[in-house]
């Protein structure tokens, strides 16, 4: 697909801050301490990091991140099986194991990395919603706005959870009369995975309620986002428009084609 871009590239260094603090860590240890120590402090490293793909997997039953978690899993494991068989070979034990076991999940996981699998989708919509709107003007107000209404069901409203939360599209807050469906950016999900956030107040959202109403909420700092100051109305309204397409999809079963839509954008992988 060929499009202009509108939204602004986003800092990578929100994505591999941790791996970087990691290395320089292993670094600083092994030159004071020698590799031992460094070794060991890595594998826990790791296998404390292992905890954050297993709490994305359990919160969105995304099963590309078990690829992730086994990969944190078995680094953390190779590293603190490692030191003792520095100085006795004897000592080698599992380590042939843990090896392919690292190295085959860390070809799973860079596969799916690249295929955008373990990325959350926040800026693919936003690029989606931004795509028809051609006017400009400095037309942004902090207040919900309605953007239409679909047909839909609560058995379709289970259904379109489902799948925006799988597939890293949506934080969806369930609520008596309606889903909020929260969009959030690479690097950004952490306090909803760890339940630090409970609430979309202060974030960008759509919400669809049982009558099908439509009601979109874009934040001053996800509008700054956008190269330009794209009118306000219409960004709501294409947002809306954007859900309401995913939803038709979901509907009649052809989910697959949300995310080709995103895919088709080309975005870098990681962000």
């Amino acid at each position: 697909m060929m499009f202009i871009r509108k939204t602004k590239d986003q800092n990578i260094l929100k994505v591999i801050w941790v791996p970087l603090v990691t290395i320089s860590t292993f670094l600083v240890v092994l030159s004071i301490a020698g590799p031992k120590p460094a070794f060991y402090l890595l594998g826990g490293i790791y296998l404390f990091l292992s905890l954050s793909p297993f709490l994305t997997f359990w919160r969105t039953q995304n099963n590309g991140f078990l690829a992730a978690t086994m990969f944190t899993i078995f680094a953390g494991l190779v590293c603190v099986s490692a030191p003792p068989a520095f100085d006795d070979k004897s000592k080698i034990g599992l380590i042939p194991v843990l090896l392919v076991g690292m190295y085959a999940s860390m070809l799973v996981t860079g596969y799916l990395t690249l295929n955008r699998k373990l990325k959350w989708r926040g800026q693919e919509v936003f690029e989606l919603a931004a795509m028809p709107v051609e006017d400009t003007g400095d037309s942004f107000t902090a207040r919900p706005r309605p953007a239409g209404q679909v047909p839909i069901s609560k058995t379709e409203m289970i259904r379109f959870v489902d799948v925006l939360t799988t597939k890293l599209i949506a934080f969806a807050f369930p609520e008596e009369n309606r889903v909020v469906f929260v969009l959030t950016l690479p690097g950004n999900d952490l306090p909803y995975l760890l339940g630090i956030k409970q609430d979309y107040i202060n974030d960008t959202w759509v919400a669809i309620d049982y009558e099908g109403n439509i009601s979109v909420n874009i934040t001053q700092e996800d509008y700054l986002l956008f190269k330009q100051d794209l009118d306000f109305d219409q960004l709501c309204q294409s947002l809306g428009d954007v859900f309401a397409e995913f939803l038709e999809f979901s509907k009649s079963g052809q989910e697959t084609r949300i995310i080709d839509m995103m895919d088709a954008l080309r975005l870098n992988p990681l962000m």
